[in-house]
């Protein structure tokens, strides 16, 4: 991955640098959203479950 720049140093950047250059990254953020959808459905599930069985009086 190289820089969309050229400069010898960093005193010749100026302005935004988007890190996000020449990557995969709708295949990390695509990741990110089904782990975040996997947490969500596992986390209904406990919660529903732990709801039940106080409902119920299971410990």
């Amino acid at each position: 991955m190289e820089a969309p720049f050229d400069a010898a140093s960093w005193d010749g950047i100026t302005g935004a640098i988007y890190a996000g250059f020449g990557s995969a990254e709708l295949f990390w953020i695509g990741l990110c959203y089904l782990c975040v959808l996997c947490a969500v459905i596992l986390g209904w599930r406990h919660e529903k479950h732990a709801y039940d069985a106080a409902k119920n009086g299971q410990h």
